[in-house]
């Protein structure tokens, strides 16, 4: 809101009087005519009072409007120029042919002689012919002994034992040596390899004695 300042003159302050003057005397003369017609004239008495004017109203200053600063509008920042590949001509290098000498046939390494395949070997062990049983000890028998006994021999190429030891007791000591006795007494096939009778060691027999058997 802005107010406007208007300051007072000597004119001012005269059109005042005269205007306070010119009513006082009108007023006078409106009192004096109508105390004329009355019946009883009525002294009039009259104070003239010089009233100043009144006061100026103060004076406001206007503030100053703040200050805006303009900037003006910058240039837009022009488009980067479009950027053209040149134009290269590509030549591809040429690539030498390098031709390497064909070298000799290596000669051929001459064949391993072959040892000929081993024959196959036929075997067979020695075989026990069927004869008598051992004899069962009286002893073994009334005491009720029984159990298995484990006899390696050696048989030769005429099927007779020519040794025989205990590789496995059946616990009782009546019962083994009563199977070595019998077992040296016995005949055999003898073993052959290849169809040809051969002495053998290490075969194995086992007797199992049983009370049934006495």
């Amino acid at each position: 809101m802005y107010v406007s300042n208007h300051k007072s003159g000597k004119s001012t302050k005269a059109v005042g009087v005269t205007a306070a003057v010119a009513m006082t005397v009108g007023m006078a003369a409106l009192f004096s005519s109508m105390n004329m017609s009355a019946d009883k004239i009525i002294p009039n008495t009259m104070e003239l009072v010089m009233l100043p004017p009144p006061p100026p109203p103060p004076i406001i200053e206007e503030p100053e409007p703040p200050k805006v600063d303009v900037v003006e509008d910058e240039p837009a920042p022009s488009a980067p120029p479009e950027l053209v590949a040149p134009d290269i001509e590509f030549v591809p290098d040429e690539i030498p042919v390098i031709t390497a000498p064909v070298a000799d046939p290596m000669p051929m390494p001459e064949p391993l002689p072959v040892a000929p395949a081993p024959a196959m070997q036929s075997r067979s062990t020695p075989q026990l012919i069927a004869g008598d049983k051992p004899a069962y000890p009286s002893a073994s028998r009334r005491n009720g002994e029984a159990g298995t006994t484990k006899l390696e021999i050696c048989v030769n190429s005429a099927g007779r034992v020519t040794s025989a030891s205990v590789a496995g007791s059946s616990g009782y000591q009546r019962l083994d040596e009563a199977a070595l006795k019998w077992i040296r007494g016995e005949r055999f096939r003898p073993g052959k390899v290849n169809g040809v009778s051969q002495d053998m060691c290490g075969y194995n027999m086992f007797y199992q004695w049983t009370l049934q058997d006495t």
